[in-house]
C-alpha cells in the first residue's frame, strides 16, 4: 500500500541555509499492516507523514501510495494529528461528517457510517454534544471517526495521543487496536513512546537523528489481540530494549521508558 524508495527532503531557511530533514529513506508497508515509527524530536517523522499524505513533496526519491505516485492529497489517505482540531461550533456528528460534506456527500449512507463509527468508539450518546463538552480522549476519538468516515484505505497518525494523560493514553492504545482490527486499515503511527510503538505495531521503524534515516525495522512477533498485560511480558521488554539501544538508553529491570 505504501512504497518509499530513496526519499529525501531538504528545506531552505530564510537565511538560505539548507536543512536535511530526511535522507535515503526506504520503506514498504503492506495492506492491513500497522507500522509504528519512533525516533527523536526533529528526525523527520512528521515530514515523512506529510509527504505520504501529499501535503508536501519530497526533494528526492519515489513515493507510491495505493499504487499511485504521490502528487497531492489522496482520498484513500486520512490523517489524524496530535490535536483533534474539531470545529467548536459543530456538534460531534457534524464534525465527523465534515470530510464527506466537503466532498458534497450528504447521503444517508455517510450519516449511517458516521453514526456507526461513533458507536464503535463508544460515543453513540454524544452525537449532539459540542467539543467543549468532551474530554481530550473523547475529542481524539471524534477526530479518528472523522478520518475514517470516508472509508480511506490508509490512516496516517501523527502522535495522536501525545497530549493525553498516561491513563487515557493507555486506554486509547487498547481501543485503537480494537478499532483497527475491525476496520482493517493500513496504518502508519508516529510516536515518541517506545512502549506505545511496540504495543501497537506489527513492525517498529526506528529513525535516526536528523537527517532522518531508518536505523532498523523490527518485527513485533507478539500475538494479537494484545492488551495492557502485554507490557509486562518478556518479549515486550526485549523488543523495547532493542529500540532503546538506538537512543543510548536501556531500561533497568522493572523500569518503563
Amino acid at each position: 500500500m505504501i512504497s518509499v524508495r530513496g526519499a529525501g527532503k531538504i528545506y531552505r531557511t530564510r537565511s538560505d541555509e539548507t536543512v536535511h530533514a530526511l535522507k535515503d529513506v526506504d520503506l514498504e508497508i503492506a495492506q492491513g499492516e500497522f507500522v509504528s515509527v519512533v525516533g527523536p524530536s526533529g528526525c523527520g517523522k512528521t515530514t515523512l507523514l506529510r509527504i505520504l499524505a501529499g501535503l508536501e513533496g519530497a526533494t528526492s526519491g519515489e513515493i507510491v501510495v495505493g499504487g499511485h505516485k504521490v502528487r497531492g492529497p489522496n482520498d484513500d489517505v486520512s490523517v489524524v494529528f496530535q490535536q483533534a482540531t474539531l470545529l467548536p461550533w459543530y456538534t460531534v456528528l457534524q464534525n465527523v461528517l465534515l470530510p464527506a460534506h466537503l466532498k458534497g456527500d450528504r447521503s444517508p449512507a455517510s450519516e449511517q457510517r458516521a453514526r456507526g463509527l461513533l458507536d464503535l468508539v463508544g460515543l453513540k450518546d454524544f452525537e449532539r454534544k459540542y467539543p467543549f463538552e468532551l474530554s481530550g480522549g473523547m475529542q481524539q476519538r471524534v477526530a479518528i471517526c472523522r478520518a475514517l468516515v470516508r472509508n480511506p484505505k490508509i490512516l496516517l497518525m501523527d502522535e495522536p495521543f501525545g497530549a493525553l494523560d498516561a491513563m487515557t493514553r493507555e486506554t486509547m492504545n487498547v481501543e485503537l487496536m480494537r478499532w483497527c482490527s475491525q476496520e482493517g486499515k493500513t496504518v502508519m503511527f508516529i510516536t515518541h513512546s517506545i512502549p506505545e510503538a511496540v504495543l501497537l505495531g506489527d513492525r517498529v521503524v526506528v529513525m535516526s537523528p536528523r537527517p532522518g534515516r531508518i536505523s532498523e525495522i523490527l518485527d513485533v512477533e507478539i500475538p494479537r489481540p494484545r492488551d495492557l498485560r502485554t507490557l509486562g511480558t518478556p518479549a515486550f521488554a526485549e523488543l523495547s530494549d532493542r529500540v532503546r539501544q538506538h537512543f543510548g538508553a536501556v531500561a533497568a529491570p522493572g523500569q518503563d521508558m
